[in-house]
């Protein structure tokens, strides 16, 4: 077995809204995990069970660094 798998464990991921400016660059990047929220104006979390290589791109790129896993590297996850 190898250790390749490690981005392919499910981290539960949130968007922290305070420094969000709603530029919509995580839901074009991954339309999959984010969506538009019309009633609070912001992005919300369509999917909050991910793999890092999911996120990976936007969690580097989100200008406000909104982007965050809500648990621990490493930290066992329910499903």
């Amino acid at each position: 077995m190898s250790n390749t798998t490690q981005n392919n464990k499910y981290r539960e991921v949130a968007i922290e809204l305070g420094g969000c400016r709603g530029c919509q660059g995580c839901i074009d990047l991954n339309p999959g995990v984010f969506e538009w929220d019309e009633a609070l104006d912001m992005p919300c979390v369509r999917r909050s069970k991910v793999t890092e290589d999911e996120v990976r791109d936007i969690m580097n790129t989100c200008p406000e660094g909104c982007i965050v896993f809500v648990d621990e590297p490493g930290e066992a996850t329910d499903s």
